[in-house]
């Protein structure tokens, strides 16, 4: 933001901001364009009050939320490294040695493979012309029970208009 130079403390901000969305189901800055949400970034600091907190979520995910999103660098949890992260009381117990070697399962696991992505990939790859062709093609795909299934315990809440792509926006540099 405001054209300056950032440095990974930019993606801890990111993760606390993607962290508020999923336990508030809202954006904690909300406008109708970049520049109004660059403002509302540089002017208000958001926090989550205990109040706020759903009732299947901890205090502990709250804290280490407000401590992410920290709109000063210097401020914010991870700046002096990512075992600050690592060692917060909400993430603390997590197995982080397991994870390095792979050994934690993923708690979702399609029950097919649909190997056609592969090769739709391809295709985009090799021919970007066709893009649009492959994309309505999918979006037809994408209908069929037989792919919609994969998706089983799995939800979509639309939120509001101006949610779509602000967040892919905000941190440019």
């Amino acid at each position: 933001m405001c054209r300056q130079n950032h440095t990974i403390a930019v993606y801890y901000f990111a993760l606390g901001i993607k962290d508020y969305e999923f336990m508030l189901g809202r954006r904690p800055y909300n406008r109708r364009s970049r520049q109004e949400i660059r403002d509302q970034i540089l002017t208000r600091q958001v926090q989550i009050k205990r109040s706020e907190i759903p009732d299947d979520w901890l205090v502990e995910a709250a804290d280490f939320i407000n401590k992410l999103i920290q709109r000063k660098p210097a401020n914010r949890l991870g700046f002096k490294g990512p075992e600050e992260v690592k060692n917060h009381p909400w993430l603390r117990n997590y197995p982080w040695q397991k994870l390095l070697n792979k050994e934690i399962e993923s708690p979702y696991i399609p029950k097919k493979k649909i190997d056609a992505n592969v090769e739709y990939l391809n295709q985009i790859s090799e021919d970007n012309d066709s893009q649009d062709e492959l994309i309505k093609e999918n979006k037809l795909l994408l209908k069929k029970n037989s792919v919609q299934h994969l998706f089983s315990g799995y939800s979509y809440e639309y939120v509001s208009k101006y949610t779509k792509s602000t967040f892919s926006t905000l941190f440019l540099g």
